[in-house]
């Protein structure tokens, strides 16, 4: 019996089970955040929903989960490579964007009325813009290997009103945040408003990750069989996607 490390076919599948199980990790952990983040304030601080998502940061109990989870998720964006160089630069941006979120609280509630950049609140917004910019733009490059052209037209809109929900709810969550900041008592909106952002998120990888994981996009762009098409005609008719399959 070969030792896994010989055989070809064992290694291969390691290299791209940790590719996938990165992906698969961005998704869990932003799925999982608004959860922790309300049952630990409600089990270790013993109080009630706070305000935002971002208050957190201020929570004894959940600051370092807050943090450690948007750190978290930056640093696998950046490590992230993605099927084009666009792709790659928008992931990076939204790292270090994540990490600007935790590194760069938003204001207590005690200083609401402060003056001052948001930077917190900046930080967010433009990191949901640039993967909403990776969903609508380009998650659709490998769907192109899907044969069933509706199933893959069904997955292209998907992934489109994903981003666009991921840039409607930040902007909402900011604007609330103003609207609601003589109001304490209705805040907990916010919270939920930022939760859909972030759950969409954590959608758009897993459905992704499935999709990737159903055509095998990493072993063959590993095995050096995808690449653009060099012309217009040679991607398939009328179906989304812009990788084409190299024949060996």
């Amino acid at each position: 019996m070969k030792a896994a490390e010989t055989d070809a076919a064992t290694l291969q599948q390691h290299m791209t089970g940790t590719y996938l199980s990165l992906r698969a990790g961005i998704g869990v952990i932003g799925a999982a955040l608004p959860w922790l983040l309300w049952l630990g304030g409600q089990i270790g601080d013993r109080e009630p929903l706070r305000g935002s998502m971002s208050a957190y940061y201020y929570s004894p109990t959940m600051r370092n989960t807050f943090v450690g989870a948007l750190v978290s998720i930056g640093v696998f964006l950046y490590l992230y490579k993605g099927f084009s160089t666009r792709e790659n630069w928008a992931l990076n941006l939204a790292g270090a964007l994540a990490i600007g979120v935790a590194m760069v609280p938003t204001s207590p509630l005690s200083a609401a009325d402060s003056g001052g950049f948001p930077f917190h609140s900046t930080f967010a917004v433009l990191f949901f813009v640039c993967i909403a910019y990776v969903c609508v733009f380009r998650a659709s490059d490998t769907l192109s290997l899907i044969r069933d052209t509706r199933k893959a037209e069904r997955l292209r809109a998907t992934y489109r009103l994903l981003g666009i929900g991921m840039v409607v709810s930040p902007i909402i969550a900011v604007v609330l945040t103003f609207v609601l900041q003589r109001a304490p008592q209705e805040r907990s909106l916010v919270f939920f408003v930022e939760a859909v952002a972030v759950l969409t998120f954590a959608t758009y990888w897993l459905v992704k990750s499935r999709e990737m994981r159903a055509t095998d996009a990493e072993c063959l762009a590993l095995e050096g069989k995808l690449q653009a098409p060099t012309s217009p005609r040679a991607g398939p008719a009328g179906a989304p996607g812009r990788l084409v399959q190299i024949e060996p």
